[in-house]
């Protein structure tokens, strides 16, 4: 199985790894990343999460540990999830058009049912939604 890489990764651009914090894809996740990041000798100004599920978890934390968003850090989401607008202060998000990006991908299946021919990437826009996290 092909092991996963992110795209700054695959461009040879690497995070120093005391900017990041690793965890899953949920709010529990989001709210652990996002105490670990503000616990450290240097705090972020900005913290951007891996989607919106995260995001809320860290806003929850930052609220409950005093911190105000955007004012003390910037909070940045990504996928733009229908539930963001359920949170206290709706996240700034990373919007994508995901329909299309399946019709890319099933154009791709269909161009090569084998399988065998080289990779190919494609590119849909994505937008910057800015609302009250930053």
């Amino acid at each position: 199985m092909e092991q996963l890489r992110s795209p700054a990764l695959q461009l040879g651009m690497a995070l120093p790894q005391e900017v990041v914090a690793r965890g899953g894809r949920t709010r529990e996740a989001g709210a652990t990343g996002f105490a670990e990041l503000m616990s450290r000798r240097h705090r972020p100004d900005a913290v951007f999460c891996g989607n919106d599920v995260v995001a809320a978890g860290a806003m929850e934390k930052a609220h409950e540990l005093g911190f105000d968003i955007p004012c003390d850090v910037a909070l940045v989401g990504h996928g733009d999830a229908p539930f963001a607008s359920l949170v206290r202060l709706r996240p700034t998000t990373i919007r994508y058009p995901a329909a299309e990006a399946a019709r890319a991908a099933a154009r791709l299946l269909t161009e090569r049912p084998d399988g065998r021919e080289g990779h190919k990437t494609v590119q849909v826009e994505a937008e910057f939604v800015a609302l009250s996290s930053v």
